[in-house]
């Protein structure tokens, strides 16, 4: 007569599958997160940018005070200064609310350490159907932003939405009552090159490597 399988005996099978499940995941995992530096998607951008600053392109923006188009590439790199960037839609009552008080808190660190000469904020937004130079206007009062420190602008073109949220790795999605989710971070520009992505909660961080990167020859 046969002898049954013991219990140890038929789980074998099993287990081995198990252990090459979890072997080929683990090196998916380890190769699609930058070989372990990254978990998340933005901590895997924040990476890349270590090594390897990323162009900016030339896209067409609007500011407040000139509806006429200028390039993105030519405001951010119209001075030395490195440039803080974030990226709004000005009816937006949700995460930009915060993102608005962040800026807010830099333009207030950046004045109290005297360092309007090497660091400036921009903001950009990506809703160009609806902000227009009296849109940016409104969104300059209603932020209290200071000339000197933080400007904003606007698309000129929808078409050009996609490339500049794909350079800055910036996912927008339809929400209700026509806004918009999406991720924010301060975003290091320097010399038309995107340098280092920092989380919204580290300010100083943000000014630190600001510092860092206007070294850069």
């Amino acid at each position: 007569m046969p002898s049954k399988d013991s219990p140890h005996t038929s789980l074998l099978p099993t287990f081995v599958a198990s252990l090459l499940v979890l072997f080929f995941g683990s090196g998916v995992f380890f190769y699609s997160t930058n070989q372990g530096q990254a978990v998340t998607t933005e901590a895997l951008r924040q990476a890349e940018l270590v090594d390897h600053p990323k162009r900016i392109p030339p896209l067409e923006i609007i500011d407040s005070s000139h509806p006429t188009a200028q390039l993105l590439t030519e405001a951010l790199s119209r001075d030395s200064r490195v440039k803080i960037v974030d990226f709004v839609y000005t009816r937006c009552q949700t995460v930009c609310v915060s993102l608005g008080s962040s800026f807010q808190n830099l333009q207030t660190l950046i004045l109290q350490m005297g360092l309007e000469n090497k660091i400036a904020l921009v903001s950009i937004s990506f809703d160009p159907e609806y902000d227009d130079a009296a849109a940016l206007s409104r969104y300059q009062q209603r932020l209290q932003m200071n000339p000197l420190v933080w400007q904003v602008y606007s698309l000129k073109h929808s078409k050009d939405r996609q490339q500049l949220l794909d350079t800055f790795g910036i996912m927008v999605i339809p929400a209700p009552l026509d806004e918009f989710e999406h991720n924010a971070a301060f975003h290091l520009v320097h010399r038309q090159h995107l340098y280092r992505i920092i989380e919204l909660d580290q300010a100083l961080e943000a000014i630190d490597q600001a510092l860092a990167i206007g070294q850069i020859k």
